[in-house]
């Protein structure tokens, strides 16, 4: 059971890619894969995937690839209170989650870099924060356990562990036979 459990830890990140536009690692550094043994009623392995929901800007096809601003007119922006500067605006954000489909572009998004360094794709919510700024929420795909869920997948990842666990329950039986016992 242990190197069903392990096959099916090494081939989750291929099956997600072969739906999802992601790159394994960015699978990897959002999933949480924990593997518990029950021993009951007959030997179980349970597998459990957690993880956050991944930000749209880690999927393939997220552009641009940086903050990046329109040079060619600037727009007047209200910064403050009462205070108007003309702006350059940000290029329209676009991305997509799924390989089959081509990349969205969100008219009202952008790609930013916070002060802690972090990169994604936020979006204009329409409301001020306290300090009189415009609010902006961030643009997520969904997290490495819902990418699993999908129902492909899991019969993918079935599909595989079940013949690696029937491969070596072969295997064990023909090393015990010749062994003699």
């Amino acid at each position: 059971i242990s190197k069903a459990v392990a096959r099916l830890r090494r081939s989750n990140v291929s099956a997600v890619r072969e739906r999802y536009a992601i790159s394994a690692a960015n699978i990897r550094e959002n999933e949480n894969v924990q593997v518990t043994y029950s021993y009951d009623s007959g030997v179980q392995a349970f597998v459990r995937f957690s993880g956050a929901r991944i930000p749209l800007f880690r999927f393939d096809g997220a552009s641009p690839h940086q903050p990046t601003r329109d040079t060619s007119g600037r727009l007047p922006v209200m910064s403050g209170e009462d205070h108007w500067r003309l702006m350059y605006p940000s290029v329209a954000a676009s991305g997509h989650v799924l390989k089959s489909t081509s990349p969205y572009s969100f008219e009202r998004a952008f790609v930013a870099r916070m002060g802690t360094g972090h990169t994604g794709i936020f979006e204009r919510t329409g409301g001020m924060t306290s300090n009189g700024k415009d609010e902006i929420e961030e643009l997520f795909g969904p997290s490495v356990p819902q990418m699993v869920k999908n129902e492909e997948i899991m019969e993918t990842l079935k599909r595989e562990a079940g013949q690696t666990l029937e491969k070596r329950i072969h295997a064990e039986v023909a090393n015990i036979l010749r062994k003699g016992g």
